[in-house]
């Protein structure tokens, strides 16, 4: 019955040798290949019931009997069917081939090694057997190649240290397929005939040589040549000289037992990298067995002897365990082993195998120190090979053989399985894909929150993209806000290169004031807008720019060094109030901040930025804004521009003497154009203004409202015409038209009048805005033919020839502007922005001066503007800045303003003027100066 069912379940072949004991010797080498989960030492077997540990690999001696080929060839066939994978073995015949004469030689010895590594690095040893033999596979070789071989020319006896590294370079790139490729000849004459001839000579020979260079200094093989104990590789110290030293003919005066340890070393460093446990390499965790090497005709005749003690001695001297059990087959035990351990004939001893093996330890436990050879060989006495004939052949097959022709090897560790390790890669990829992504999308939408920056960049935090696509914020690092205009970029550039010497200035004079502005402007970087409508932002810039450059130049006790950040709203300022809450995080992280200059476009929104700012505690100074009510906002906002209530004074003014008696000019009538935008402050107080002031001087008056061309997406503020369809119903208007808007509106009101009627246009005149075409000449030229005149805060004309602080500094900073000053001063911009930086300038002087010990805070240099007045008021380039000595004054008192006048070809002279002006006399039409409190 238990045959039957033997014979039924149990996998039985012939190939396996039938011997008395045939199946202890199966387990015995099943125990001995089996490799455990842990450490590198086989697992424990157990001796009569008792843990024995183990402390290596014996070298197994199969001597006696009659067949060693058919012994081998059975052991080969049962590793070969292990369950659940194939045990790595290789069988190898040392009579096979042509033997040298010599059994100890070297190259003998070099062979066997060559053929036990090719067999371990095929394929058929399994995905997780195989070993790649790097370092035996170089110094193997050397070995073999000669280093006088490659001399170019015969009787050559120099450069053979270049001809090896070249042979050297050539095996690397065989062995790795991209340069392989790359160096091909097709692919080489292909790279070279459709690349560029520098891309051909960096792939094809740079990139290889220099990772060459890399790898022989780096590469693990090539640093365990020279590290290893044998040869003295340290002699003569490079890679290159030892190397030679390994090559024909050079190794035949070196010692050939080193020569054979090197060799071995070398192997059997091969497979302890390949076995060598590492979290990240699960592959060696699949190792379940270790190596076998066969090897079959072991005698005197040959190598097998010397290999043996070779593999010996290496073991004693490196103290290393290798994963490699090694099973020998011959006539006679070597000379250096014990004696036989076994006789399979008894049979009835209790596992043979593990007594065998506990033997062998035994001795090994008590002569391995000694570190010689016979503690490490395991001589097993086999008997007769049974033939098939035999009667008792068909016995002992089923009892000995069968129940042990089946290896089982243990499974790898759940973890370090290949479905495992592929799924973990796999989710490890994803992950890395996922965290990838995460970062990238995380990273993109940074970026496009902050201006394109990263959060790298030092402008990111203090950046932000605002719903319209403009990007608003403070710039202190050299963000230009990506602005279409390459004159502003080059101001940017500017500022942001004297703020850098501000900060060495502080450092090398730190008792002067340091203090820090922020240019608030409205038009930075408005997309769709051209570079002319943007000129007055960066003239603006250009001013306070050159207050800051003579403030550098300066080199007074009390002269403040001063920094500037420019800062943009947005169009239309509607997003002040957010890059407020920027400047308040930058106020408690930066104590030099103390005010604002800039506050663009008279809006509704200009008035929350405004009452924002005062709830900061930062005063304001704006530069252009003249609407009535924003003086309302907040006691901390000052303007060096005149208000809306003043223009419209002079205006009437200036009409009442156009149009008075005895005079060829219009009929004293006026229609006001204004628009229907219900956010444009500006342009409701001063068509307002103007009304009251024509009405008192005796004219009619009557309005006419347009829409403005809404932003992209967003709906018309009203069902009122268009500028132009208003500039068409103008034309046959015989008052005098006054224009209440916004420069780039009456462009398309005079685009509307050249329609119409370019021949007979009507008089018209327009507020301060207009001034923004005007000087811009490309825009101003575009309707010849039709004359306007319009109100400026400048005198309208100025030089860079040094006659003034502004125009000196701006010859020097912004040479290119200068050709440009005639026009450009036609909007007053520039010399606003000067005027402005000035006011701060001036207070921090004079806090200095009258308490040097009063920290320049805010509320203080805003106490110190206040005070602007009198003897202390500012002789501006836009005229002269006073306060007037009221305590809640906060416009310039009789600030000055001009009338230009655009004749029919587009050149630009002045009507006249209005204000204070240093000692010059306003025109005779103008209204009256109004006096100082105190005087």
């Amino acid at each position: 019955m238990a045959s039957n069912e033997l014979d039924s379940h149990t996998p039985v072949t012939p190939v396996i040798p039938v011997f008395h004991g045939a199946g202890h010797l199966l387990r015995l080498i099943a125990d001995l290949v089996r490799r455990p989960r842990r450490r590198e030492c086989p697992e424990p077997v157990r001796h009569r019931g008792v843990a024995q540990g183990r402390e290596g690999l014996p070298v197994v001696c199969l001597v006696g009997g009659d067949d060693h080929a058919q012994l081998a060839k059975g052991i080969s066939h049962f590793l070969g069917h292990a369950d659940p994978r194939r045990v790595p073995h290789v069988l190898h015949d040392l009579q096979a081939g042509a033997q040298p004469a010599d059994p100890e030689s070297v190259d003998a010895v070099r062979r066997t090694l060559e053929r036990l590594a090719q067999g371990f690095a095929l394929s058929v040893n399994g995905s997780d057997g195989r070993v790649r033999f790097r370092r035996f596979g170089l110094v193997n070789w050397l070995a073999q190649v000669g280093a006088d071989s490659g001399r170019s020319h015969p009787g050559d006896v120099e450069g053979n240290d270049l001809t090896l590294l070249q042979g050297l370079r050539e095996r690397e790139f065989r062995r790795r397929r991209v340069f392989g490729l790359l160096r091909a000849p097709e692919t080489e004459l292909a790279v070279d005939g459709k690349v560029p001839w520098w891309v051909w000579l960096f792939a094809v020979h740079v990139l290889p040589l220099a990772w060459f260079r890399i790898r022989r200094g780096l590469g693990r093989d090539y640093r365990w040549l020279l590290n290893q104990p044998y040869l003295a590789p340290r002699d003569p110290g490079t890679f290159t000289g030892f190397a030679e030293r390994l090559t024909a003919p050079h190794n035949e005066v070196e010692d050939p037992e080193q020569l054979r340890k090197l060799m071995v070393n070398a192997f059997l460093e091969d497979l302890r990298s390949a076995f060598r446990r590492r979290i990240w390499r699960p592959g060696t965790a699949r190792r379940t067995a270790y190596c076998v090497a066969l090897l079959d005709g072991l005698g005197p005749d040959n190598c097998g002897y010397t290999l043996l003690r070779t593999i010996i001695d290496v073991r004693n001297e490196t103290g290393a365990f290798d994963p490699l059990l090694v099973v020998a087959c011959g006539a006679e035990p070597p000379a250096e082993g014990t004696g036989v351990r076994a006789d399979w004939g008894r049979s009835e001893l209790w596992r043979l195998s593990d007594r065998l093996y506990g033997g062998w330890r035994d001795t090994f436990l008590h002569q391995g120190r000694a570190r010689n050879r016979a503690p490490w060989y395991l001589p097993v006495s086999v008997p007769r090979l049974m033939p098939p004939t035999e009667e008792a052949y068909e016995l002992t097959r089923r009892l000995e053989v069968a129940q042990d022709a089946r290896l089982r090897i243990p499974e790898p560790p759940l973890w370090a399985r290949r479905v495992v390790s592929v799924v973990a890669a796999c989710s490890a990829a994803l992950a890395l894909l996922g965290t990838g992504a995460l970062v990238l999308g995380t990273e993109s939408g940074y970026r496009e929150a902050h201006c394109g920056l990263s959060r790298f960049d030092d402008d990111a935090d203090t950046l932000l993209t605002a719903e319209t696509g403009e990007c608003i914020g403070v710039a202190r690092h050299g963000f230009t806000f990506h602005s279409p205009d390459p004159s502003l970029d080059r101001t940017l550039q500017t500022i942001y290169a004297q703020n850098t010497r501000a900060e060495e200035a502080h450092k090398a004079a730190p008792e002067r004031p340091f203090v820090t502005l922020v240019h608030l402007s409205a038009l930075l970087s408005v997309s769709g807008k051209s570079s002319g409508q943007l000129a007055y932002g960066r003239e603006a810039l250009q001013g306070a720019a050159s207050a800051q450059s003579r403030q550098l130049r300066s080199t007074g006790a009390t002269e403040p060094i001063l920094r500037i950040f420019p800062a943009n709203a947005g169009s239309g300022m509607r997003f002040g109030t957010r890059v407020v809450d920027i400047l308040e995080r930058l106020k408690e992280q930066d104590p030099s901040l103390v005010g604002v200059t800039g506050l663009d476009q008279s809006r509704e929104a200009t008035n929350r930025t405004i009452r924002r700012l005062t709830a900061v505690g930062l005063p304001m100074v704006a530069t252009t804004l003249s609407a009535d009510t924003l003086v309302r906002q907040s006691p901390m906002y000052f303007q060096v521009s005149p208000q809306n209530s003043r223009e419209a004074e002079v205006a009437a003014a200036y009409l009442d003497h156009l149009v008075g008696p005895g005079t060829d000019k219009p009929v004293r009538q006026v229609r006001i154009i204004a628009s229907a935008d219900p956010s444009d402050t500006y342009s409701k107080t001063l068509s307002d203004d103007v009304a009251k002031r024509f009405r008192a001087r005796g004219f009619q008056v009557e309005k006419t409202v347009f829409t403005p061309p809404p932003p992209p997406g967003a709906e018309p503020s009203s069902d009122a015409p268009g500028p132009g369809a208003v500039g068409q119903r103008s034309c046959s208007y015989r008052g005098v038209v006054f224009y209440a808007g916004r420069s780039e509106d009456f462009e398309a009101l005079l685009g509307g009048i050249n329609e119409s009627c370019n021949s007979d246009p009507p008089t018209l005149i327009g507020g301060d805005d207009v001034a923004r075409l005007a000087a811009d000449a490309e825009r101003r030229e575009h309707y010849p033919g039709i004359p306007y005149d319009f109100l400026d805060f400048t005198l309208g004309s100025a030089h860079c020839d040094g006659t003034s602080e502004l125009y000196a500094e701006l010859s020097r900073l912004f040479p290119d502007e200068c050709a440009k000053v005639p026009n450009s001063s036609l909007d007053g911009h520039a010399a606003l922005g000067f005027d402005a930086v000035k006011l701060y300038v001036n207070a921090v002087k004079q806090l200095r001066e009258e308490a040097a010990q009063m920290p320049l805070t805010p509320p203080a240099v805003w106490h110190a503007i206040s005070g602007v007045h009198g003897d202390a008021a500012l002789d501006g380039e836009s005229g002269i800045i006073s306060f007037g000595g009221d305590v809640d004054r906060q416009v310039p008192l009789d600030k000055l303003l001009s009338v230009q006048r655009i004749d029919g070809v587009g050149r630009p002279t002045q009507a006249g003027f209005c204000g204070r002006v240093g000692g010059k006399r306003q025109s005779a039409w103008c209204p009256p100066l109004e006096p100082e409190q105190g005087r």
